[in-house]
């Protein structure tokens, strides 16, 4: 599997409403992929394959990325920005991020007071968001006359391999399921289902987009492909894991947003031992998805999030298994070529 184009993908910059970079670039691969590429009126961008039965199915990944927006400029050009997506702020200081200004990007660093001159107390204490800002290195009026309130930020960090079939990056949430479906859509180009395919917006702040785009679909099923979180790591018990890097695709049972039917959920694991897929399954008590807005579009849809897990999930160091990755794509393959048997 070509991993240059994940890279691609990641290292655009494309926060929970400003996706444009993103689907521009999505667009461009899809076009000769799929049929009747469109837009919506929020920025979601919709195609469909047709398949060799009537059975129709919804594949949905999500643009948007964890970022923030400037919201005040110090008078001495220092930026104070609030969060778009649920960012922690510990993994902030001392970063370098992306400001995306109307004149082009700036980079800029992620500063707070020095630890010279906090008190004793200050420094046991992780910095609050509101007192951090962005420094660009240029004078108060440069900056005013380049940045402007509204503008936003990525987090900055070039995409790379780590170790041996690992890959860290920015953004890998949620672009590896972008590019688990591009992959599975180079793959299959005559599926037995017809699929509906959802590249959302804004799923960062509230699953907004795949609901507006699932409105207007008919479809038997929905599978949202994501990233999700990877606790595997010292600091956390092993029931607080989640998903396991390395342990395949993550299958959802239950989340805070989707529920999956048991008939769908067995049939998932069915095409998993079937066609040997490394799989596992999550059980996540919070958090959710964007199979928590599409199951619930119209009269409902049967859905499913299908996930890659990620360790240091919303910051600019996350890393994903080569391995889990290529799992999902398989199981998207898997179910592309075999549709489903509906059951209430």
């Amino acid at each position: 599997m070509d991993f240059s184009n994940l890279k691609k993908l990641c290292e655009l910059g494309g926060i929970a409403g400003r996706e444009s970079a993103v689907r521009h670039e999505i667009a461009r691969q899809l076009r000769p992929l799929a049929q009747d590429l469109r837009t919506d009126a929020l920025g979601n961008l919709l195609a469909y394959l047709p398949g060799s039965t009537s059975q129709k199915i919804i594949l949905c990944a999500h643009m948007d990325e964890v970022g923030l927006m400037i919201h005040y400029i110090a008078p001495g050009g220092f930026l104070y920005f609030v969060p778009v997506g649920g960012i922690d702020p510990r993994t902030l200081l001392a970063q370098r991020v992306t400001v995306h200004t109307a004149q082009g990007p700036l980079t800029g660093v992620i500063g707070t007071k020095p630890a010279h001159i906090t008190q004793p107390k200050e420094r046991t204490q992780s910095v609050p968001m509101e007192e951090l800002f962005i420094d660009v290195g240029l004078p108060a009026e440069a900056v005013a006359q380049r940045v402007a309130v509204g503008d936003f930020v990525t987090l900055q960090r070039p995409f790379e391999p780590l170790g041996e079939g690992r890959l860290c990056a920015k953004a890998l949430d949620d672009r590896v399921g972008c590019f688990c479906l591009l992959e599975v859509l180079r793959r299959v180009r005559k599926p037995k289902v017809g699929v509906h395919i959802v590249f959302s917006v804004q799923e960062e702040v509230g699953l907004r987009g795949a609901g507006v785009a699932a409105f207007g679909l008919e479809a038997d099923v929905a599978l949202a492909v994501d990233a999700t979180g990877a606790a595997d790591i010292p600091s956390c018990r092993p029931q607080e894991y989640l998903t396991r890097l390395g342990g395949g695709v993550a299958v959802s049972a239950l989340d805070a947003a989707t529920i999956t039917p048991q008939w769908l959920l067995e049939e998932l694991w069915a095409l998993c031992r079937t066609r040997q897929i490394r799989s596992q399954l999550r059980i996540a008590p919070r958090g959710g998805n964007d199979a928590g807005a599409l199951h619930r579009s119209k009269a409902g849809v049967p859905a499913c999030a299908l996930s890659v897990p990620v360790r240091n999930i919303h910051s600019n160091v996350e890393v994903a298994d080569e391995q889990d990755i290529a799992a999902t794509v398989d199981l998207l393959q898997a179910v592309l070529e075999t549709g489903f048997q509906i059951k209430e």
